[in-house]
């Protein structure tokens, strides 16, 4: 019989570069199966959420949403955790067989086919987690039937070896989006550039605009990239500027010359950048920096205002700043929505010297890392004993009456970020004088008060990791500053 019957996986990848429409793809292939009611679980794996960062959140998420899909799986699941409370917290491989093979095997007579879509699992955070999802799901591909899954990722090192793995490697059909022939994914991008620049013409009450060249030009720059397409329609219709025309010619002037598909990118995203800061000062630089940075390296996603809080002995305007790069960034109208960059091929041209030769935009990492790692000891300076008001300090979190709601009220957002991932820009940033006069003060004024947060937030687990974590950093960084004379 043909493997694309056979197979229990179709996984599609893309050429390595970003926006060839593999998210999109998977989406519209979700929506679809939704509506034909055979869309068993998704999980959209996303590296601007932690949750969704998490590799080993992939199947928990995926059998709750196949409990709610069948009746019988959802009994058989809740004996599973009856008798294991602790398996979510088990090994990846653990976890399928107990929660998903078991229950399936279990329910197999009734249990209709679907389909799990499982989107940019190479977006997870964590590359030895990602391998084992997949060496799980190798072990145990052929006790999901009738289960199929549809993957999408780029093909990194990790994720091509995984579908190299024997059991994996039989039962999965692979497409290639960099295989689809060039005539249809141009044609594709030339229908989806002329219905979003009529709706800007209509938008701006234009005539003989664009022109059927200017059209043309475009889709021969986007070079089988939806995303150039996406970005290119968003930074001509900006408000900001009401001049589609003047924007498209920015477009065709500043990328006309680049003839690779990635080079063509950046020279947007440079273009974007650089029309939005046309004189840029120093000051200005920085502080687009350490904004962007932190969009782009925070753990999961920041409002408005709560970078304006984590940043506030910087004063830094938050939302002024971001206000002319609508084309890359998503801002809310509302300061309790997350900002969210474009695309996270924005992500890897900032921090990538060789892509982004703007010093004024470039982001060192480690540096980006050490700003907020700051931020964090600065914003956990105004932590105190009995935060929610408890007031009984024996009551178990589960005796507490509408603990969520005081959890809301006495640990905002913005402060509860910082108690959670202080410890994860520690580790990845550059450790100054300033880090560890605020680390002493943290540690002799304000250490219980962040377990107490800790344990009422049920990171209890985390909060010991963090001290583990920065215990280690700390003896390597004294370690290293004696000299052997």
């Amino acid at each position: 019989m043909d493997k694309v019957v056979t197979a229990r996986v179709f996984w599609m990848n893309g050429p390595g570069s970003a926006g060839t429409g593999k998210s999109t793809i998977a989406y519209t292939v979700a929506q679809r199966c939704r509506e034909q009611g055979i869309l068993g679980a998704s999980f959209f794996c996303s590296r601007d959420d932690a949750e969704c960062s998490n590799p080993k959140l992939i199947f928990t998420t995926i059998v709750a949403q196949l409990a709610a899909f069948h009746v019988q799986f959802k009994n058989e699941l809740l004996k599973a955790l009856q008798a294991d409370p602790d398996i979510v917290y088990s090994g990846i491989s653990y976890q399928l067989d107990k929660l998903l093979v078991k229950p399936l095997m279990a329910t197999r007579a009734t249990f209709p086919f679907c389909v799990v879509v499982i989107d940019a699992l190479d977006e997870c955070r964590d590359d030895h987690a990602t391998s084992l999802v997949l060496s799980a799901l190798a072990h145990h591909i052929l006790d999901l039937s009738p289960i199929k899954f549809l993957i999408t990722s780029r093909p990194e090192q990790n994720i091509v070896g995984g579908f190299k793995l024997a059991n994996l490697n039989a039962a999965t059909q692979r497409f290639v989006l960099h295989n689809v022939n060039s005539d249809v994914v141009d044609k594709d991008i030339h229908s989806y550039l002329v219905y979003h620049l009529s709706k800007i013409q209509e938008a701006y009450g234009l005539s003989d605009w664009p022109s059927k060249e200017d059209v043309c030009l475009l889709t021969q720059l986007s070079a089988g990239l939806f995303l150039f397409a996406a970005t290119a329609t968003r930074f001509i219709e900006d408000q900001r500027y009401s001049n589609p025309q003047g924007q498209l010619a920015h477009i065709v002037q500043s990328t006309a010359s680049s003839s690779i598909t990635l080079g063509s990118l950046d020279k947007l995203y440079m273009q974007v950048l650089q029309n939005a800061f046309p004189d840029i000062s120093a000051t200005l630089a920085s502080r687009i920096r350490i904004i962007l940075g932190a969009v782009v390296l925070a753990q999961e996603p920041l409002s408005p205002f709560d970078l304006q809080q984590l940043f506030g002995k910087l004063k830094i305007q938050v939302r002024s700043t971001l206000q002319h790069l609508h084309a890359v960034v998503i801002v809310p109208e509302h300061d309790d929505g997350v900002i969210r960059l474009i695309h996270p091929s924005f992500y890897q041209f900032l921090t990538d010297p060789t892509r982004c030769p703007d010093l004024h935009f470039l982001i060192n990492e480690e540096i980006q890392h050490s700003i907020l790692v700051q931020a964090c000891l600065d914003v956990m300076d105004c932590l105190v004993p009995d935060i929610c008001q408890i007031k009984d300090p024996f009551k178990l979190n589960i005796e507490v009456e509408d603990l969520p709601g005081k959890i809301k009220t006495f640990i905002p957002s913005w402060l509860l970020y910082a108690c959670q991932h202080w410890s994860y820009h520690l580790s990845s940033g550059l450790v100054s004088d300033e880090i560890l006069k605020s680390l002493e003060n943290f540690s002799v004024n304000k250490l219980l008060c962040w377990v107490e947060v800790c344990s009422i937030v049920g990171e209890l687990q985390g909060a010991l990791f963090a001290l583990d974590t920065a215990q280690q950093l700390l003896f390597v960084s004294t370690f290293s500053s004696f000299k052997i004379i």
